[in-house]
Order: structure tokens, then sequence, then C-alpha cells
């Protein structure tokens, strides 16, 4: 047995030393220490399995060295408090601050040593079990099982105390977000097993750029974090994150198979996107998203604005939901005017949202929300009914027979799925008494891809009798075989080829997009139409319907009636 006395007292050093020799307990060697520095020196340089600590140190005491030795010492060594005072407190403070066991040095004997030294031994044996399973249950909750990195609990604990950290020490923090991209796919096609090896794998690799300091977590699922401290420089952190994408960018082998794997990164640093650890994830979430709508395989790094415009559309979704009953959405009309600009042939219907408190929203803000959460069925709906009311209200106000106009109504190409579109335009045609010739749907170009399917549909409304105009033409993807496939009537030529037109080769393609639609017998509208040039070429080339700004803008109906009506 090894032991180390410390004790300042020579003639006390001197008493140990020979109750020790003088019991049946096997001691190897016996260490003196006459201070409280020389005692933590040798107890932190060897290992000894008794300490014999003096209470009184000047000018310390021998429960400050018995917190220093518990704190720094990870040896198995039992320590034992000895002390002249016979005082219960005392020996209760120091039995609390990691002693094994305390004796008064007038009652230091052979045996008492002995039965001491055993009951501290065993004291710490059962101390030593009880921190290891303490170890393993804290193992437990803050490791992942599946990768061995540490788990979303250790992870939230440890941004919880470093934003603080970082705060005293006016040091930078960087969040990084880590989403594999299509792992669904990998679990669907080779198999859950398949897919944790992989995610296994995908935690070795993302290690290996990381420096020691920097802690690596599994979320969960597919989801990996890591938060780093105290960076010198701002530009490493691009560097650190180029480096975490070309870790994935080789293949990965699972069970003989060859898998590549990207990943969305999202990144966030404190105190420029969030001084809270809940600001700070919200941030990275929000640039890993942008990462994924940017197309993935790539890092984004928060912004405010980018931020700010992600909770507009998370508001945007929840209201729209109920904008159709509180009455918020309106339709403006846009005139199509003849050749000559004067006299009313067309309107086209323009969904518009006045929004309570957010004022009135552009259909590029909602349309694609209420596409992405199937409202746009109920949306169409909406604005094919509002439109057929007000087109009625006209037929019956004025003169129908100096009526010789028509009302365009938009359609998104998800709106050719809803299975009761056709006859929900068929009612409405027959319910508000609207000639079906003078009812149009307008479809994209650039959605005729997506829409190959909606062939059907769009003939059986063709059959009804309303008009089908195919706008944005010459901007999309179409061919002429999908042009015969679609019973479209209408083509209306892009702003684009209106706009750039200017004597010279520009001019020269809006001609050809006419001469191409005349030739195949379609009616003709330019859009876009906003300078007396514009005006003039369209009407040189002979279009049917001219519209834009130069003619007027999408107005409310008493706009409408004014000018073009009264």
């Amino acid at each position: 047995m090894n032991v180390l006395i410390v004790d300042d007292d020579v003639v006390d050093r001197m008493a140990t030393k020979r109750v020790l020799q003088d019991s049946a307990l096997a001691i190897d060697s016996i260490t003196e220490a006459t201070t409280a520095t020389e005692g933590l020196d040798y107890a932190t340089t060897d290992n000894y399995d008794l300490i014999l600590l003096d209470y009184q140190l000047p000018p310390s005491n021998g429960i400050e060295v018995l917190r220093e030795l518990r704190g720094s010492n990870e040896s198995s060594s039992a320590i034992v408090m000895v002390s002249h005072s016979n005082d219960e407190e005392l020996a209760v403070r120091c039995v609390e601050a990691g002693a094994q066991d305390f004796l008064m040095k007038g009652e230091v004997t052979a045996s008492r040593l002995k039965r001491s030294i055993l009951l501290a031994k065993e004291r710490y044996e059962l101390e030593q079990q009880v921190k290891k399973s303490h170890n393993q249950l804290r193992k437990l909750a803050e490791e992942d099982s599946l990768t061995g990195l540490s788990n979303r609990y250790y992870f939230d604990e440890s941004l919880k105390h470093a934003i603080p950290r970082a705060k005293r020490e006016n040091s930078n923090l960087v969040l990084i977000m880590i989403d594999l991209d299509r792992f669904k796919s990998i679990n669907d096609t080779l198999g859950h097993l398949a897919g944790d090896e992989l995610l296994k794998q995908v935690a070795r690799r993302l290690k290996t750029p990381l420096r020691a300091d920097d802690r690596l977590c599994r979320l969960g699922g597919d989801e990996f974090a890591i938060l780093v401290e105290s960076l010198t420089h701002a530009s490493h952190i691009r560097l650190l994150v180029d480096r975490l994408l070309e870790t994935l960018a080789e293949p990965f082998v699972i069970e003989g198979e060859t898998i590549r794997v990207s990943a969305s990164i999202g990144v966030a640093t404190f105190p420029l996107c969030g001084e809270t650890a809940v600001e700070l994830m919200k941030g990275a979430d929000v640039a890993m998203y942008r990462a994924k709508e940017a197309g993935r395989n790539q890092a984004q790094y928060y912004s405010r604005n980018f931020h700010e415009q992600i909770e507009k559309r998370a508001r945007l979704e929840t209201d729209l939901s109920k904008a159709i009953d509180d009455d918020q959405f309106i339709l403006h009309y846009q005139p199509q005017v003849d050749v000559d600009g004067k006299r009313l042939v067309g309107i086209e219907a323009l969904i518009r949202w006045q929004h309570p408190q957010l004022g009135m929203i552009s259909p590029d803000e909602f349309i694609p929300i209420a596409e992405e959460s199937n409202f746009i069925n109920e949306l169409g709906r909406w604005v094919i009914r509002t439109a057929c009311a007000q087109f009625s209200h006209w037929l019956e106000r004025f003169n129908t027979a100096e009526i010789h106009f028509s009302v365009a109504v938009n359609l998104s190409a998800k709106q050719l799925k809803d299975k009761g579109l056709i006859d929900y335009c068929r009612d409405c045609i027959e319910h508000y008494k609207i000639p079906p010739k003078r009812f149009e749907l307008e479809l994209t170009e650039s959605n005729l891809v997506s829409s190959l399917d909606a062939v059907d549909t769009l003939n059986e409304l063709a059959e009804i009798g309303v008009e089908l105009a195919l706008d944005d033409f010459g901007t999309g993807y179409s061919s002429l075989s999908h042009l015969k496939a679609y019973p479209f009537s209408i083509l209306k030529i892009d702003k684009s080829f209106v706009q750039s037109a200017k004597p010279g080769q520009d001019e020269c393609m809006l001609k050809a997009v006419c001469a191409f639609a005349k030739s195949l017998n379609y009616k003709t509208v330019a859009e876009g139409i906003e300078t007396e040039q514009q005006h003039k070429l369209c009407a040189e080339l002979n279009i049917d319907r001219l519209q834009g700004y130069y003619f007027g803008r999408p107005s409310e109906v008493d706009v409408i009636e004014q000018k073009w009506l009264a």
C-alpha cells in the first residue's frame, strides 16, 4: 500500500508513520508532504492508495485541499482527514467535502487506523460504483445510441451554456444545421438497416474536419448539428462548411450498394443571427430550409430578411384558409381592347387579397402558397363563381346587344386535377346565364409540361363551349405536338416579346410569333403594352386583342364601368 501523509507538524507525521509501521497493513511506501502545495503536487503526479490529510494546513485548511484533490485527482486514493479537534460538525463537513473518514490525531492507533483505512477503501469503491452508474446513465441520457454522437438533449444543454459564455468572453459562436437530402428514399429502397448504417458512416465523416472542441450531435433522424466556438476569423466558417460538404461528396458503400448522399446546410452565428438559443436554432433552421429550396447540396447563411419572409409565408398560409369566409378576396379587372384601342373586347379577372393587417397582397405571394396547401381548388372556384356573377350583372345592367366582350379567368395547373371542376364551371355558366363562348379559362404555358395528364379535362371544358387561352405564350416548354393535343383557341403573347420589340431583330421575334399563331388560326392577345409605339406595332400586326397599362391597369368594378361601360 502506498500512503501519502500531508501534515505541516513533524511530530504528528512521525507519530503517524510509527502507527502505520506497527499496523498489520502491508505498507510499501510512505511519502511525506509538509505543505498543501506539496501535497497536491504529489497527489496529482503519483498514485496513492491512502492520503492522510491534516485539517490545519496554513494558510489554507484541509477542506480546501480536499476539494482540490477531489476535483483533480482521478486515482483510486482514499482520503482520511485527521485533526486535533473533536468537533463533530467539522467531521461532517470533511466527509461532505469528499473525505472517506475523519480521525482525531490523539486517537490514531494501529487498530483505529487500520479500521479507518479499510472503511475508507470500501467507501471509495462504493463511490466509484455510484460514479460509474451515474456516468452510464449520463451517457444514456446524452449519447445517441446509433451513431455514438451526442444527442439532442446534450446539444440543447451545450448551446444553452455556450451563449452566456460567448457573451462573457465577447467571442463568436456558430451553429451549423445539417440535413441529408432525400434520405427517406434510401430507407424506402434499401431498408432501415441500410439507412442506419449510412447514418453511422455519415457521422464518422462529419467528424473529420472538426476541431477537438467542436461539438457534433445527431438531433434525430437524418439531422445533425455542429456547435463551433471561438473561431479566429469569420471566413473560417465558410471553409469549415465547404469541408463538410466535401466529406460527403465521395460515394458511400452500404451492403455492396454504392450510394451518393448530399446535404443541405444552414448556418447561423451569435450574436448576429440571434441572441438566444431559440433564435439561433430558428435562424439555422431557416437557412437550412433555404438551402433545400435553392436546390440542395449546398449551404445557406441565415439573414433576418429571409427569416421575415418565411414567417410572413407561414402567417399567410394560416390566414389563407379563412380569407374566403371573411370576405377578404376581391377581383380586379383589366381591359382587353381592339386594335384601335377604343372598344372593349375582353376583360381578365385578377384576384387580389385585402388582408386586414397586411393590406393588399399580390397574387404572386399567395397563389404559390395556395397551390402547395391544396387550397387552390377552393380559391379557384371562388374566382370562377365571382367572375360569372359579375359578368351576369353587367349583362343585366347594360345593354346586352352592346356588350361584345368576354371575361377571362386564370386557371392553375393543379385545378385541372379537381374532379369537380367541369361540373362546377357548367353549373356557374348555367346559373348565371353566361354565354359559354364569352367565358374564357387561361392556363400558363409553363404549366403545360406538368399538366400533360390533364388533356381530358381541358377537352371536356372545351366541350362545354368555353374558350381556352394559353397564357405567356413563347416563354414555356410547349411544342407543336403539345399545342395540337390541347384544345386552345387563344394564344396570349408574352409581354417580353412586346416590350423588347424595337426596330430591327427584336421586332422580328414578335412578328414571327404572331405569324405562327395566325397560321394555326389562333386568336391572339398581346400583353404588356405600355407605350404608344408598342400599341402601333401590335395594331400593324393585326393582333386581335391588346392588353396592358397603356389601356388600363387592373381596376375595381366601378372604374371599369365608368370608363368602358358607361
